[in-house]
């Protein structure tokens, strides 16, 4: 089973429910196609925090010390979802995951 932690942008986050998030993880479509054969067990999903995304490092954190294996970058921080710009940020945000907290991060869900 795979553990995995979802980080959502905070201005999406107000429009958006996550829906398209939670059927690719159902339908194992988009990003979670590699974990077709795979059981996933969501550990959290939270915002950024707003920009510029610093609150998200620590809530990773704390998604990993509860078993998370894997991060993803949902869509929205990806691309300009629901609004244009996409998050200037998002690279970033995702590097320093990737660095401080030794986990593996994936770019986009749906």
């Amino acid at each position: 089973m795979t553990k995995i932690g979802l980080v959502r942008c905070e201005m999406a986050a107000r429009a958006c429910p996550g829906t398209a998030c939670f059927n690719a993880i159902k339908t194992r479509t988009g990003k979670f196609e590699e974990f077709k054969s795979e059981d996933i067990a969501i550990i959290g999903m939270i915002t950024c925090g707003g920009c510029p995304g610093r609150d998200a490092i620590r809530q990773a954190k704390e998604m990993v010390h509860r078993g998370a294996e894997v991060i993803f970058i949902c869509t929205c921080l990806i691309k300009p979802i629901p609004n244009p710009p996409k998050c200037a940020y998002a690279e970033e945000l995702a590097d320093a995951i990737r660095d401080k907290l030794g986990v593996r991060v994936i770019m986009g869900t749906h």
